[in-house]
């Protein structure tokens, strides 16, 4: 289900009871540019890099539905939603990006310019028929249920 803003958030909470947060960015395309991973950079650090508010709030709702340790996860995550309080140290990002060409050298240059506030993860998967890949992908979910 698309987060209105975030294409993928990780929530973890460690011993102490702190909750941490992976805001994601996903791109792809035939062949990866550095116009593209400017684009996800400036996704991910929209609203001061953290994640939004109705993307947290869904997955929130979610956790709180359950009758175990999410509802936990869930009110942790409504607690962040109302007081932000999840210090940038505690959010990391991570830029995810598929193509049929290798990660272009501005994909490099973009992580080491990264802020030091928060830790980047970068993934690039080369698919070298990408645009056949997404074309079944795309007939794959299509036909999801049908059977």
């Amino acid at each position: 289900m698309a987060l209105r803003g975030d294409d993928f958030i990780g929530v973890r909470i460690d011993a102490a009871g702190d909750l941490f947060l992976l805001k994601g960015e996903a791109k792809s395309r035939a062949q990866l540019a550095g116009a593209t991973i400017s684009e996800a950079r400036t996704a991910l650090s929209r609203d001061n890099g953290r994640p939004t508010a109705t993307s947290l709030l869904f997955i929130a709702d979610r956790l709180m539905e359950r009758e175990d340790e999410g509802a936990t996860v869930g009110r942790a995550i409504r607690n962040e939603v109302a007081n932000r309080a999840v210090p940038a140290t505690r959010i990391d990002h991570a830029l995810f990006t598929m193509s049929g060409n290798a990660a272009p050298q501005a994909l490099i240059d973009d992580l080491q310019a990264a802020g030091p506030e928060r830790t980047h993860t970068v993934i690039h998967l080369r698919i070298v028929d990408h645009q056949e890949f997404i074309r079944l992908s795309y007939e794959g979910a299509l036909a999801l249920g049908n059977d």
